[in-house]
């Protein structure tokens, strides 16, 4: 009997596998640390990503916002998921 685990192993990813996931930038520029995800309480869908960056670094994405050392992210920014979160920069 094969364990359902291993049937979506690759293709779906559980908060607690990502949660502090480094996140880069295309060009391999090292932005943060994943924090959070913003959800529409409506539709469901992830609108935002939600970085912990360091406070004296100077991070500028197009698109994204700053609130002290958290910076949000559209989602529709994120390329890939695998052993980093890569965004378009």
């Amino acid at each position: 009997m094969t364990n359902e685990r291993e049937l979506i192993k690759g293709e779906e990813k559980l908060w607690a596998d990502i949660k502090g996931y480094q996140v880069a930038t295309s060009n391999a520029r090292i932005l943060g640390n994943l924090e959070e995800l913003t959800i529409d309480e409506k539709t469901g869908k992830i609108t935002d990503i939600v970085i912990r960056t360091e406070t004296e670094r100077n991070i500028n994405v197009k698109g994204a916002k700053r609130n002290g050392d958290l910076l949000i992210i559209p989602f529709g920014k994120v390329e890939k998921v695998g052993e980093f979160i890569i965004i378009s920069g």
